[in-house]
């Protein structure tokens, strides 16, 4: 679990990194796919890497409603 492997400190980053529109570590596509979703209201997706190494997902829904951490592993597209 995401919350276990991640210090509060890279959570706390991470999260205001997201939603000042730094996406991380996203591939060009994924950029561009995040810039679109400001402009339509889809999903956004940020990767990070925490201080010791771990690579994590932040993700908020299309209605802006839930802002989610995960590991990739964790991940489950529907």
């Amino acid at each position: 679990m995401v919350l276990e492997r991640i210090s509060e400190t890279d959570q706390l980053i991470a999260l205001n990194r997201h939603a000042q529109g730094d996406w991380g570590m996203v591939t060009e596509e994924e950029f561009r796919a995040n810039e679109n979703g400001l402009l339509v209201g889809s999903y956004l997706m940020s990767v990070y890497l925490s201080e010791h190494g771990v690579v994590f997902c932040v993700f908020t829904d299309a209605g802006r409603t839930k802002t989610t951490l995960s590991l990739p592993e964790e991940v489950r597209w529907i």
